[in-house]
């Protein structure tokens, strides 16, 4: 993985890691398949960062799922996936990506990361509702990271994205 960092770092105006990986960085690791990387590029962005790591990646076509544009990255060896999510243009989107935080990964170094609040509403949305295993996520955060938590901005940007009521949910277990 530290390759495709050195990629993105070369190639990608901003990114960060998020989904599960970054749970690791507030104190609440969980294993997946892959790992999500949200980028602030374009499709054609996209199939630079892929040429770029050609030889030992292979690289899937961008997709787009409503709204969103992903591509993928799997490593040659088997070893791993990386998916890459294009940054929506929209408010919420480009502060979070300025949010984005340093982290020093144990066993990567140097990266970027999503802000706590921000995987939290990432999360949120991303559940729809319905995803027992988002939440949870998001509970664990919360509870874990309770001092830091900046409440305000997840009230401000939860409306808007469809999570106020999730946000509440998880906010007030048991309400």
């Amino acid at each position: 993985m530290r390759d495709v960092i050195e990629a993105l770092d070369r190639h990608a105006p901003a990114w960060y890691l998020t989904g599960s990986e970054a749970l690791a960085a507030y104190g609440t690791p969980r294993q997946t398949l892959d790992t999500d990387v949200l980028v602030d590029t374009t499709e054609p962005g996209l199939r630079e960062l892929g040429a770029a790591l050609g030889r030992d990646y292979y690289f899937a076509e961008p997709l787009r799922f409503g709204s969103r544009v992903m591509a993928s990255l799997v490593e040659r060896s088997g070893a791993g996936k990386v998916d890459l999510i294009v940054r929506d243009g929209d408010p919420w989107s480009r502060e979070a990506m300025a949010r984005r935080r340093p982290w020093d990964h144990p066993a990567w170094g140097p990266a970027w990361v999503s802000s706590l609040e921000d995987l939290v509403l990432a999360k949120l949305e991303w559940s729809e509702g319905t995803s027992e295993l988002q939440l949870r996520d998001c509970r664990m955060l919360l509870r874990m990271n309770a001092e830091a938590v900046d409440r305000t901005y997840l009230a401000h940007w939860a409306p808007g994205l469809g999570v106020g009521q999730l946000l509440r949910d998880v906010l007030e277990p048991g309400r």
